[in-house]
């Protein structure tokens, strides 16, 4: 059994709906006209601000986003703040702003014409979130792949499609352009990969454990009432994040500053190094004439 590969007509299927994205984005500017599609790029800019520096706060608070707590953390609470914040002003745009087929004459075409335009970039902006996002739902599928392949286990047809997507995208000249336009560096797919890859498989989440510093973290009293809490092990067994993040446990130990310290000193990648690395199998001893 193989990992998926790339491929140069799924590479050619997103380029093209990427076209037809782009049209189809410049068509609703120009209906929408310049004022309202300038309020929702506008509102596109400020979540996506406001979610990243939200998402560092509560990352800091849980070790940072190398840390898979401090991940989570951000993804939920920037999430949820940068969702908040554009459907607000989203609705403002909506409510006080015309739309071009209720302009007249010249002015109708210039307000329609800077809706195209923005609309445009609007979905440029879409389209760059895109990428990441692609790249990083990849990333954990392959690591999930990976495992399957290691054990000789089918591939998940989820995992195995965003691999191949994941794949195509990033191939020939188009995939290197692609790369070199992510908001998000090379470094952070690797950590991404070896998270999907240590939490897929029992040995290397079992080595993961090993690692000092972890240990010394499961050790923590906060970390293990949060393992012996039933609250806890059922919205992890659920992947109820909504359900974790207001767990009372959970937030006793988030507001804790002696274990955000002990985070922070955890070598998350050393630790991923050690827990992804293949085992040397025992040497066996010269027998006896």
């Amino acid at each position: 059994m193989t990992i998926p590969s790339g491929s140069p007509l799924w590479q050619a299927g997103l380029l093209f709906f990427a076209v037809v994205f782009l049209l189809f984005e410049a068509w609703r500017g120009w209906r929408a006209g310049a004022v309202r599609t300038a309020i929702n790029l506008l509102a596109l800019l400020i979540s996506g601000i406001l979610a990243v520096v939200a998402g560092q706060v509560a990352a800091s608070l849980v070790g940072g986003l190398d840390t898979p707590a401090g991940f989570i953390a951000a993804l939920v609470v920037g999430g949820g703040i940068g969702t908040l914040a554009f459907l607000i002003i989203w609705v403002i745009g909506a409510v006080f702003f015309k739309r071009t087929e209720h302009q007249g004459g010249v002015f109708k075409f210039l307000w329609g014409s800077g809706g195209a335009v923005l609309g445009l970039l609007t979905g440029i902006f879409l389209l760059w979130g895109g990428i990441t996002l692609i790249r990083t739902m990849g990333a954990l599928a392959e690591g999930r792949a990976e495992t399957a392949t290691k054990h000789s286990q089918p591939t998940p047809p989820v995992a195995k499609g965003l691999v191949t997507l994941k794949e195509s995208l990033e191939l020939g000249k188009a995939g290197e352009f692609v790369q070199s336009i992510d908001v998000l560096p090379a470094e952070t797919y690797d950590i991404i990969l070896q998270i999907a890859r240590v939490t897929s498989d029992q040995e290397a989440m079992l080595r993961f454990i090993e690692y000092p510093g972890i240990q010394e973290l499961m050790n923590n009293p906060k970390i293990a009432d949060l393992l012996a809490d039933p609250e806890v092990i059922a919205a992890a067994k659920k992947r109820n994040f909504i359900a974790l993040m207001s767990n009372k446990a959970l937030l006793a130990a988030v507001e804790d500053p002696a274990l955000a310290e002990q985070l922070k000193k955890i070598d998350l990648r050393e630790a991923l190094k050690q827990a992804v690395a293949t085992p040397t199998p025992p040497r066996a001893l010269p027998k006896s004439p």
